[in-house]
């Protein structure tokens, strides 16, 4: 078995990170929304853009470019 880092990211409007964190996990448990994750195995740069409303051969997809929101801090 692999491992896989799996990220999902909105940007949302909260007074707190508190607020923010219990409203997209809101977004998250409504059963109508259609989210995009992105998805990387442990070891390979290559990074798959991965929507699970697609038919299987076309929800899976390789990205050129992966800029993440949350930028790192400590480089």
């Amino acid at each position: 078995m692999a491992n896989f880092k799996v990220v999902w990211e909105i940007e949302i409007e909260a007074l707190t990170p508190l607020e923010a964190a219990k409203k997209s996990q809101e977004w998250m448990r409504e059963p109508e929304t259609n989210w995009q994750f992105y998805v990387q195995k442990d070891g390979n740069k290559i990074v798959y853009s991965v929507d699970l409303d697609e038919e299987e051969e076309d929800a899976v997809l390789p990205i050129t470019e992966y800029h993440p929101m949350i930028k790192e801090l400590y480089e």
